[in-house]
């Protein structure tokens, strides 16, 4: 051990006995002109650089920190919920150390989502090549749920005449609305619960989306079954909370929640995952600002969700004067069977989510008869 490296005789007994390499931890120590501390210590090897005791003359190494041991038991709790790899959240705790913050903000973000980079050199052995030269590193089959969900999607893009209609939307009073009414109780509402309760409001007020093309003409529904798509191991899937006429925004976000989770763990019935009447798929999590979303069939509607964004947005005074403000916005993108629904219904409807979502207080009062 270099004399150079400042350490506390408590610190250096404990390195010891553990077996650590403290020129391998390159970090400076919080202890008098930098030295290192027992306290420093501990905090290193709770962040997963502590190994066992070595025999004695061995040769101490560093360990490498792993994703899960490099985080706490409340982070690896958060990121588990929301699916989320430890290995692409950076930690801003002692020594690297992922906390729960560190989750959250990987959430929100995106990053926690992203695929890791993957890299294509002379390396990677190829099976085969095709007849233009390109070398083949290996072939997945196109059967099972890919199969399935590609059948599907190429039905209803090449049988429906899709229509899109977009609206961008003010989330400033909806996330007020939503810290207090997470502050208030125990099941933490997300924006998507929201989404979901003015899409069902809005159907009630427009039956002719609650719809399907069927053989013998155009069914509308006494029931709203909103579907919510998913991202699950096997595919993508869409549970339907069933009946959603009847939940609030918290009754909701209860259903979906139970939903979700069996959908990642590949646990839903046939019947919780079928019989929709109409679709959001929320991409908001993934930092994707626009997109329109293929119809899941037979639903004459579906509604993509982007990410929430800071943007400049013109507004105006009461005095008539305009000002520029910063506001978190949110695309909304409605896409439509133009069999079924006429340009002005999907107007109207589209309009009337955005009118509900910057009118947050609706959301939570308004009951029907």
């Amino acid at each position: 051990m270099s004399g150079k490296i400042k350490i506390t005789p408590r610190a250096r007994r404990l390195a010891q006995e553990r077996g650590i390499d403290l020129a391998a931890i390159g970090a400076q120590g919080t202890g008098y002109e930098g030295g290192i501390t027992e306290k420093d210590l501990v905090a290193w090897i709770e962040a997963g650089g502590g190994v066992g005791a070595v025999p004695a003359g061995a040769v101490p190494v560093a360990v490498a920190v792993g994703g899960d041991e490099r985080a706490t038991s409340v982070a690896r709790k958060v990121a588990a919920e929301h699916g989320v790899s430890l290995s692409a959240v950076a930690g801003s705790g002692s020594f690297g150390k992922i906390v729960k913050e560190d989750v959250l903000a990987a959430i929100a973000d995106g990053s926690a989502f992203a695929a890791p980079a993957r890299r294509l050199d002379d390396e990677v052995a190829s099976i085969g090549e095709t007849a233009d030269g390109k070398r083949i590193a290996k072939v997945v089959p196109y059967a099972g749920t890919r199969k399935v969900i590609g059948d599907r999607l190429s039905e209803s893009m090449f049988t429906a005449p899709h229509l899109y209609f977009m609206q961008k939307v003010d989330l400033s009073d909806l996330l007020e609305l939503r810290s207090l009414v997470n502050a208030k109780q125990g099941k933490k509402t997300s924006v998507t619960d929201y989404i979901a309760r003015a899409v069902v409001m809005t159907l009630r007020t427009y039956p002719e989306m609650n719809a399907s093309l069927t053989a013998g003409g155009i069914e509308e529904y006494a029931s709203i079954n909103l579907g919510i798509a998913v991202a699950a191991p096997g595919g993508l899937i869409v549970p339907v909370v069933r009946e959603a006429q009847g939940l609030s925004v918290v009754g909701l976000s209860k259903a979906s929640s139970e939903l979700i989770d069996k959908a990642r763990d590949g646990k839903l019935s046939p019947n919780e995952y079928s019989g929709g009447t109409f679709t959001i798929s929320n991409l908001g999590m993934f930092g994707i600002e626009n997109f329109t979303a293929i119809l899941n069939p037979p639903e004459v509607g579906i509604l993509a969700v982007s990410a929430t964004k800071d943007e400049a947005v013109v507004v105006g005074n009461p005095d008539g004067a305009k000002r520029v403000d910063i506001r978190p916005m949110m695309n909304i993108t409605l896409s439509v069977d133009h069999r079924v629904v006429d340009g002005l219904l999907a107007a109207q409807f589209v309009t009337e989510v955005k009118r509900l979502l910057e009118s947050p207080l609706e959301l939570m009062i308004r009951d029907w008869e």
